[in-house]
């Protein structure tokens, strides 16, 4: 019984959760109620009339004149109201009242009927009867969009009348009641159905109106879109719908098109393709969609992205493009690709690129490829002193010369870096390889034209390696050629080289050899100063000392200083080397009783970075030597490779009081220019010209005309290499002013080392007669 009681009452209630019927159901009431009032009063009027002359006044007169006034001042508010739209909570409110009015006039006009029945005969007892069956019908009628307002009249009404009728006896009226009974359960049946019709009607409406909403708001949006966007109907292909961004489009490429952007729509798909024909089938058929496809319209590209645009119910309604015009894009990523894939200065393959094709020819079957590995002689001198833009262009030449000489399509030519090239063979053939090395490094030996007409001169050396016997991998293959170009370079440069397993053993040697020299730079074992007495020619006195670097080589014995120095210079243990040099010869010279200058060999390797100084200075301030009697010794290679910084470096150490001589004196590039950039304390003549000197006139001619410029300049000059009394007396009569070399003495380790080097010499003579 509750359960069915509480669903009466929500049966009965007025539903608060759909605020577009109750805004439906008003506006219904809006209208309906004015006539539900006038049938009201029209039919109680009727009523009151025949009963007039049998009924009381207060009956006849007073209750339908109170009734009118009641049914006017209805009337009045639903004319007011009808021209409001009214929110859903006054809706809600208003429909709440109607409710309550419902039962009020239910039962109103019903007791006043049951009041009026004894009175009058058979035929106003009829006209009552038919009064109380036409009023609730326009009620329920009128009433029918709330389903409670309408129960309610039914079954007060109705309920009192088949009552009432029934109980009085007279088959007529029991007959009446059982007809009223059976067509009020019809019209709450039909007033069921109505209702449920009316609120489906009304949330269809209010689905549709979402709908259509929601469409404008989509169609505004995607007109606002800064994206172009296209619908098609699906049987002709005809274009119904552009947004602004499309037609601003096609207004830009509309001299390609034969439309203009004003007759876009209607026009046909087929405008943008010259052979529309797959265009069409690939349209027609959602299956085929998405679709991506860029065109190219001229000298425009168009990226296109269809999509198929369905119904609710599976309908394919067409299809929908969003285009844009890609053309600087495209650009763009060619210009990545460009980019990513080759060189910028040159336009070679890159190295990625180029290892990647390298890659790729190691998997094909067969054997192959051969590789050239190129590396520039004398690019880094044209890049330092010319500059870089000098430097770019050179380089820009060379692509080109290898572009020329290596014409073969199936060939790769790539810049891996620097002034570093490579050329990939797709064969192994070796006489070929060597064959086109030696063009390459003709074509690139022979003179550069550079801007203002002035021409440079470079060399290339080459290094060859081929698959499968030098490496199976991109990177074997390019290790094993960059081995060869070594050993090219070490050969002399400008020439080229195959690899061999004796190469690999070369380099293997000096990676051990590397190893150890910084064991030894560690613990100072078997690293000693030996030094060779410099001769003033005239007193025959030692003036300097020169110090020079050896090393003892547990398995190898004595080192030479031409094999292990460069292995330092190209480890970066050259600055951990020089400042052992620089601080033992320091500390040597610091207990000299002649007072002799000592003097140190600094690498390229070390000028130019800001620490040559540092380390003189903590060099003498430990040892206590006096600046003046430290002599710091250069060749003219520590000028040219880093001119800028080398002399900043010079002159610093000079300013402190230091001397600075330039070595190896006439064997370097452009040797007077280097007087001129530095004030140097000291000139010595390389010993090949010493040595010829004494056969060779024009060697002599040399000697003596660096002793003549050192004289002009203030400069003391040392003749190198004065190892016989042909070689000291040719150097004095050409005006030396020092001398140095086995014939005054060879170098010999302090006297803090000399039983540590005797052991050690000792140990070898033992070794080799054993």
């Amino acid at each position: 019984m509750k359960q069915l009681a509480e669903r009466m009452r929500q049966f009965m209630m007025v539903p608060a959760d759909n605020p577009e019927l109750l805004k439906a159901q008003y506006r219904a009431f809006s209208r309906q109620m004015p006539l539900m009032y006038f049938i009201l009063m029209s039919s109680t009027w009727a009523v009151a009339f025949t009963h007039i002359a049998v009924a009381p006044l207060w009956l006849t007169i007073g209750m339908p004149i109170l009734f009118t006034l009641i049914c006017v001042a209805r009337v009045l508010h639903w004319q007011r109201s009808r021209r409001v739209d009214q929110p859903p909570e006054r809706a809600l409110r208003a429909l709440r009242q109607i409710n309550y009015l419902a039962f009020g006039i239910a039962i109103a006009f019903t007791s006043w009927s049951f009041l009026l029945f004894p009175y009058g005969d058979a035929y106003t007892r009829s006209h009552l009867a038919f009064y109380m069956a036409i009023t609730v019908i326009s009620c329920i009628f009128s009433l029918m969009h709330l389903r409670s307002a309408a129960l309610i009249v039914a079954i007060i009404v109705n309920g009192a009348f088949i009552a009432f009728f029934a109980a009085t006896g007279q088959p007529t009226f029991i007959a009446t009641a059982a007809n009223i009974a059976l067509v009020s359960i019809g019209m709450l049946v039909i007033l069921n159905v109505n209702y449920r019709d009316f609120a489906r009607m009304v949330n269809a409406q209010t689905e549709a109106q979402r709908r259509e909403e929601a469409q404008s708001r989509l169609l505004r949006m995607i007109d606002d879109m800064p994206v172009a966007v296209m619908t098609v109907e699906p049987d002709t292909l005809n274009i119904n719908y552009a947004n602004e961004t499309s037609k601003h489009l096609i207004g830009q490429i509309e001299h390609l098109l034969p439309i203009k952007a004003d007759a876009l729509l209607g026009t046909s798909i087929d405008v943008f393709h010259r052979h529309p024909e797959h265009q069409r089938r690939l349209l027609a058929n959602p299956a085929n969609l998405p679709h991506n496809a860029r065109i190219s319209l001229g000298s425009e590209v168009l990226d296109l992205k269809v999509s198929a645009i369905m119904a609710g119910d599976g309908t394919y309604l067409g299809p929908m493009l969003t285009w844009a015009i890609v053309t600087k894009e495209v650009e763009a990523e060619k210009r990545i690709r460009q980019l990513a894939h080759y060189d910028t200065l040159t336009g070679l393959a890159n190295r990625i690129t180029f290892n990647e094709q390298m890659e790729a020819s190691l998997a094909a079957p067969g054997d192959g490829p051969g590789l050239l590995f190129i590396d520039l002689d004398g690019f880094k001198l044209v890049n330092d002193t010319r500059g870089h833009r000098v430097g770019d262009e050179l380089l820009r030449q060379v692509a080109g010369r290898l572009r020329t000489v290596g014409n073969d399509p199936a060939m790769t030519i790539g810049r891996l870096g620097g002034d570093e090239f490579a050329v990939l063979i797709p064969h192994d053939h070796t006489p070929a390889l060597e064959q086109l090395a030696g063009r390459i490094i003709d074509a690139l030996s022979l003179p550069y034209v550079l801007e203002h007409n002035r021409q440079v001169q470079i060399g290339a050396s080459i290094g060859i390696a081929f698959a499968p016997m030098h490496g199976n991998t991109g990177e074997a293959l390019l290790a094993r050629a960059d081995i060869a170009l070594y050993a090219a370079k070490a050969a002399g440069k400008g020439t080229y080289r195959v690899f061999s397993d004796e190469m690999e053993s070369k380099i293997q040697e000096r990676v051990r050899l590397q190893a150890k020299l910084r064991a030894s730079l560690q613990t100072r074992n078997g690293l000693f100063v030996f030094y060779q007495p410099i001769i003033d020619a005239l007193t025959k006195r030692v003036t300097t000392r020169e110090a020079l670097i050896r090393w003892y080589h547990p398995q190898r014995g004595w080192v030479s200083p031409g094999e292990f120095v460069p292995i330092a210079e190209q480890s970066g243990l050259i600055d951990q080397l020089g400042e052992f040099v620089l601080n033992t010869a320091c500390l040597d010279a610091a207990g000299w009783e002649d007072g002799a200058r000592v003097a140190v060999n600094i690498s390229a390797a070390q000028l130019g970075k800001g620490t040559i100084v540092p380390a003189v200075l903590e060099a003498l301030t430990r040892s206590g030597l006096a600046p003046g009697r430290l002599e710091i010794e250069v060749t003219e290679t520590a000028m040219l490779d880093d001119e800028h910084g080398g002399v900043g470096d010079l002159r610093r150490l000079r300013d402190i009081g230091v001397r600075v001589a330039l070595d190896d004196f006439g064997t370097g590039y452009s040797s007077l220019t280097h007087l001129r950039a530095f004030p140097f304390d000291k000139i010595k003549i390389d010993g090949s010209f010493v040595k010829d000197a004494v056969e060779r006139p024009e060697s002599a001619a040399v000697v003596r005309a660096i002793a003549d410029l050192g004289k002009r300049l203030g400069v003391t000059t040392v003749a190198e290499g004065v190892e016989t009394e042909a070689h000291l007396n040719r150097v004095l009569e050409e005006g030396c002013s020092e001398v140095q070399g086995f014939f005054y003495g060879r170098p010999e380790p302090s006297a803090r080392d000399a039983m540590a080097v005797a052991e050690l010499n000792k140990a070898i003579a033992e070794y080799v007669v054993a």
